[in-house]
C-alpha cells in the first residue's frame, strides 16, 4: 500500500500540491496532455524548477492564452455550477477514478459553500475554482495521484493564517469559512502571517 505523507508547513493550495505531486516524479507533459481532454478551452501547463530559501522544489502554473494578469486572477472567469462542473469532467477522456475524484472535491466544496450560504449545492456557482486553472489544478492533482498510484493519504498538522482576505464575496475572514469547514477533523496550527495559507482548492484536496 503507497501512502503520501503530506507535511504542508507554508500552506496548501491546489497548484501548490501539483506542483508536490510533479516534483514526486509526474510528467508535466503526459499531464497536459491527458488535461487537454478537459473542454475547458486552450490551457498550457508550464512547469518549472526553482529554488525558496536554498530549497528546490517545481512551480506548476496554467497559462491561458490571451490572459496575462495574475495567474489566480479569475476576474472575468465563468461561474460554473456543479453539474457543468461534472459534465466536463464526464466529457473528458480520462480515467474513471480520476473523473470520480475530482467529481468528489467539487462536490464536497459545493456541500459546504451550501451550509455557508444556506442553500443547496446545485445551487451553488463557483468563482475562484470555477476557473479553468482551478479545474485543471484539481482535475490534475487527481490524475497525478493516480499516476503514482497512491492507495491513501495522510495530512500533518496545516498552516492558518489571520486578518482578512478578499474574495468574489468580498472581505472575509483569514481563513476563509469554507476552509475552516473543509478543515474540520484535520489538525491545524495557528501563525501568526498575514495570508491565506491553506486555500478552498488546497483543503477540498486534501
Amino acid at each position: 500500500m503507497k501512502v503520501l505523507q503530506f507535511d504542508s508547513v507554508g500552506g496548501a493550495s491546489g497548484d501548490m500540491i501539483l506542483g508536490a505531486l510533479v516534483d514526486l516524479g509526474v510528467d508535466a507533459e503526459d499531464l497536459q496532455r491527458e488535461l487537454s481532454t478537459l473542454p475547458v478551452g486552450p490551457f498550457r501547463l508550464a512547469a518549472s524548477r526553482g529554488t525558496r530559501m536554498h530549497l528546490a522544489g517545481t512551480l506548476v502554473q496554467v497559462e491561458i492564452p490571451g490572459h496575462h494578469g495574475h495567474p489566480h486572477d479569475h476576474g472575468h472567469a465563468p461561474h460554473r455550477g456543479l453539474r457543468e462542473i461534472e459534465a466536463i469532467l464526464r466529457g473528458s477522456r480520462l480515467p474513471a477514478p480520476v473523473r470520480d475524484g475530482a467529481v468528489r472535491v467539487f462536490t464536497r466544496i459545493a456541500e459546504v459553500e451550501a451550509r455557508m450560504h444556506a442553500t443547496t449545492p446545485d445551487r451553488i456557482h463557483f468563482h475562484e475554482v470555477g476557473a479553468v486553472d482551478s479545474i485543471v489544478d484539481i482535475v490534475g492533482c487527481c490524475l497525478a495521484l493516480h499516476r503514482l498510484g497512491v492507495d491513501g493519504v495522510a495530512v500533518g498538522p496545516l498552516p492558518q493564517g489571520r486578518g482578512t482576505i478578499r474574495c468574489a464575496h468580498g472581505v472575509y475572514p483569514n481563513p476563509a469559512p469554507a476552509t475552516v469547514e473543509l478543515l474540520k477533523g484535520l489538525p491545524v496550527v495557528q501563525t501568526d502571517e498575514p495570508h491565506e495559507l491553506v486555500t478552498p482548492t488546497g483543503a477540498a484536496l486534501l
